[in-house]
């Protein structure tokens, strides 16, 4: 035997503990923890008691995925940090609203803070705060809530793989054992159409056909040089600023190009509402924070990462590293699994976490230097990250076992195998939307690839497809779909003053979210059937 058959009984089996976790989340209504723990326990007794697999096994299995959540969620917990730090001494208010006086005309203030802005945020953090932000700064430029929320979550959507300093794309890396040189580039390259996409359905939410028009060349030459600059840090071995590079570089070839012929027609001028966005801070407002030095954080950050990435400096500090070995097994179905050395390790220069850690404490040496510190902030942004992450960095880690479970037991080639001879040419076509279910289910990237990221380079496996094209259109999916969400959507609908009128931002986002993913599809199915040699 060399795996568990595939049945019609075995296969429904394996799926329950995917099943069971949309069920919870979906109908339910169960947190992202607790639906994840009893997904995790269900692939725990299946592997015991139906797939074969002995309790040493079952363990190893578990503890990979924690070593795997270790690695993704430090990432998260110290990108969270860094912008709550910054956030809370006002800098993350002078970044947006430098950003929102580059330009007078109302489309430009959209692309620049709904495209540009919202995408830089995601680069460094996630949790919705890239709409909590934009949103309210895209009111206070006199844009109706609905809408605001709107452009806010569209036009971020391209960011979110490589956003949050990344952890996304190294969790796709990660649960699939493609190397990042390899899917990295790849993934960016199919990302360049998403992302003039993303930003033509920014101008069209903000005015139409009409908007759109106007635009269009402006999108795409500004586009197109977001689309290289994301293929370049992919390339070059920087994926965890690639989202929020490419962010910034947009608002300033925005800033500069919408005083060019790429934007038409006269400019059409805004008045900023007099009324405070919803959950504005009712505060006495403090003196407004430098934008250099509200923005230095993030330029150390970047440059830490280019520094990394220097051969000589790379190599001596190679061998500095935390991870674990884990043994191999075969499970009594005849699965085998082999050994794993250096399972996620987590590098001193070459992971995001310590290079964001190193970038905190030199960021708030020079606030207190500048006396821009403010006493009990290390502590406040503490606690906001607390808050922010511990709920989802439950349900990241108990998916995660799930998953790792049910592929080092059989689980995910038996699902694969079946639903590759169930699709067949269609599957590259159906991929992203499997994609865009993880996502809407969980609120999450990350955990729309650690639930279907092996399932999909299996099923590609089964087919003989690009393996990773399918896994870079899985988390393409994933990223341009997340804004969907309902967690996402209740962020956007708390901050402009519409809790409770959620419809109004739903009814506004779900078609050009569903186009996204559509363009997804028709890039894997263009790729894998007539473009070949394209596909890897």
């Amino acid at each position: 035997m060399t795996g568990p058959e595939l049945t019609l009984i075995n296969w429904l089996l394996a799926a329950t503990p995917v099943v069971l976790l949309v069920v919870a989340i979906l109908w339910l209504n169960w947190s992202a923890p607790r639906a994840g723990a009893a997904a995790w326990l269900l692939a725990l007794a299946l592997a015991l008691f139906v797939f074969g697999a002995a309790r040493d096994h079952t363990a190893i299995a578990s503890a990979k995925g924690l070593s795997l959540a270790v690695f993704v969620l430090t990432i998260v917990w110290t990108s969270v940090y860094l912008f709550n730090m910054v956030d809370r001494l006002k800098g993350i208010d002078a970044i947006g609203r430098t950003m929102a006086a580059l330009a007078s005309d109302k489309l430009v203030q959209a692309l620049l803070i709904g495209w540009g802005f919202s995408s830089f945020i995601q680069g460094i953090t996630g949790f919705g705060v890239p709409v909590a932000v934009s949103a309210p700064l895209l009111i206070m430029l006199g844009f109706s809530p609905a809408r605001a929320a709107a452009m806010a979550l569209v036009g971020h959507g391209w960011a979110v793989t490589f956003g949050s300093m990344g952890s996304s794309y190294y969790t796709i890396q990660l649960v699939t054992g493609i190397e990042g040189e390899v899917i990295a580039p790849h993934m960016a390259l199919l990302f360049g159409p998403i992302i003039v996409a993303s930003g033509m359905l920014v101008a069209h939410i903000q005015g139409g056909m009409n908007a759109l028009r106007r635009s269009l060349p402006l999108v795409v030459v500004t586009g197109a040089l977001m689309a290289a600059a994301m293929y370049a840090l992919a390339w070059g071995g920087a994926p965890q600023i690639a989202s929020s590079v490419p962010g910034v570089l947009g608002m300033v070839a925005l800033a500069l190009l919408s005083r060019t012929p790429l934007l038409r027609g006269a400019p059409q001028a805004e008045t900023a509402s007099e009324t405070p966005p919803a959950g504005a801070s009712e505060e006495p407002a403090a003196p407004p924070m430098p934008f250099i030095l509200a923005f230095m954080p993030y330029v150390l950050l970047i440059t830490l990462s280019v520094i990394s990435q220097i051969g000589p400096v790379k190599e001596a500090v190679r061998g500095i590293h935390w991870s674990l070995d884990y043994p191999a097994f075969t499970t009594a179905q005849g699965f085998a699994v082999a050994a794993a050395n250096d399972y996620a390790p987590i590098r001193i220069l070459n992971h995001p976490a310590p290079l964001i850690f190193f970038s905190i404490v030199i960021s708030a040496v020079v606030y207190v230097f500048a006396k821009r510190w403010r006493r009990g902030v290390a502590w406040e942004a503490m606690k906001l990250t607390y808050g922010q992450s511990l709920s989802s960095s439950i349900g990241v880690t108990t998916m995660v076992m799930m998953a790792v479970v049910m592929a080092d037991t059989g689980m995910t080639v038996l699902l694969a195998r079946g639903i590759a001879n169930a699709s067949g040419p269609l599957f590259p076509f159906v991929s992203p939307f499997i994609g865009l279910l993880g996502s809407f289910m969980s609120g999450s990237n990350t955990n729309s690839n650690v639930m279907f990221g092996p399932l999909q380079l299996e099923t590609a496996r089964a087919l003989g497809i690009g393996t990773v094209t399918i896994s870079s259109i899985q988390s393409i999916g994933a990223s341009v779909g997340s804004p969907m969400a309902p967690a996402k959507v209740l962020v956007g609908a708390a901050v402009v003053g519409l809790a409770g009128k959620e419809r109004e931002i739903f009814r506004i986002v779900i078609p050009y979210i569903l186009g996204l993913v559509l363009l997804a599809g028709i890039e894997a199915i263009i790729i894998i059937e007539l473009l070949p040699a394209l596909s890897r």
